[in-house]
């Protein structure tokens, strides 16, 4: 591990099991969220909300949006270690990041950058951040200029508001294993959905598995942009709505609202760009042909 920069806090450290990789042949990314989501409950160690500090008082840091980028594949067996740092500290949130590393070469495989609020975790208020914890993460605070720090999101964002053209990719409820201590989903578990979402997705544009196989075609995320807009508890009943964002020659942008079943609010939304590429060079490829035939009235992006 080259990184060693005393504000940086080591969070992760592991390899890649079989069972975490998907029908592409690397680790899907519900498995980089649950790694990044080790390094965060480190970082939030060191700015001094230790897990049984959380639990008593019932509040903390909590992802406000996070950007998320898959730089290169990580295959089953891979070893892999984990940073997070603090960027910024501004007045009502803390600007933050984890990156995670091929342990073998130290090559770049995902980076996080995020922004945190402090919440209370039962009701989700947005309150003052202790100045204990201010000051803890003013002492990490760092722009850190050598490290990799992503560019605005390529892609028109989606919008937390209802849409035409959006249909059921999922439909469940939060179990208790999908959540964290505290009761609160786990972000891996939301990122799951949305990964599972993308076949339904593929399928409405004409895309089956089996032209994929016949086709020799994986695909894959590239970029994730999603918003946290309410809670998401143990035992909430959730329904995924995802659509055809936007296409490009090469790329494609999906659009997902996570909505609470009970009130029906959107709990989540989030913007995923992705490619198809070629399963053996392992390179990216055009983007298949069956996308042209989509009326461009029923992109999402009209409706921005």
């Amino acid at each position: 591990m080259s990184h060693t920069s005393s504000k940086l806090i080591a969070g992760y450290r592991g390899t890649v099991d079989t069972w975490e990789c998907d029908q592409m042949k690397h680790m899907n990314v519900q498995f980089y969220s649950s790694r990044a989501s080790a390094s965060l409950a480190h970082l939030l160690n060191a700015l001094g909300l230790s897990p049984a500090r959380i639990r008593e008082e019932r509040r903390a840091l909590k992802y406000r949006d996070l950007r998320i980028q898959y730089m290169a594949e990580m295959h089953v067996g891979a070893q892999m270690y984990g940073v997070s740092g603090v960027r910024a500290v501004k007045e009502d949130s803390i600007q933050a990041f984890t990156h995670l590393y091929n342990a073998v070469d130290d090559t770049l495989s995902s980076v996080s950058e995020f922004n945190l609020v402090y919440q209370d975790l039962d009701n989700g208020e947005i309150l003052n951040t202790p100045l204990d914890v201010l000051e803890a993460a003013k002492k990490l605070e760092d722009p850190h200029e050598d490290l990799y720090c992503p560019a605005p999101i390529k892609s028109v964002v989606m919008a937390a508001k209802k849409m035409e053209h959006m249909f059921e990719t999922s439909r469940s409820a939060v179990d208790v294993w999908e959540c964290d201590a505290f009761g609160n989903i786990e972000i891996s578990n939301i990122i799951a959905r949305f990964s599972d979402a993308a076949s339904h997705i593929m399928g409405s544009v004409g895309i089956t598995r089996a032209m994929q196989r016949e086709r020799n075609l994986g695909s894959a995320a590239l970029d994730y942009y999603t918003e946290f807009l309410r809670p998401i508890r143990m035992a909430d009943s959730l329904v995924l709505k995802s659509g055809l964002l936007d296409r490009r020659p090469k790329n494609f942008a999906f659009g997902h609202h996570l909505i609470n079943c009970d009130t029906d609010e959107i709990v989540n939304c989030t913007t995923v760009i992705g490619c198809y590429f070629d399963m053996t060079a392992r390179k990216s490829v055009p983007l298949p042909p069956e996308y042209s035939s989509v009326p461009d009235e029923k992109l999402l992006k009209n409706q921005l």
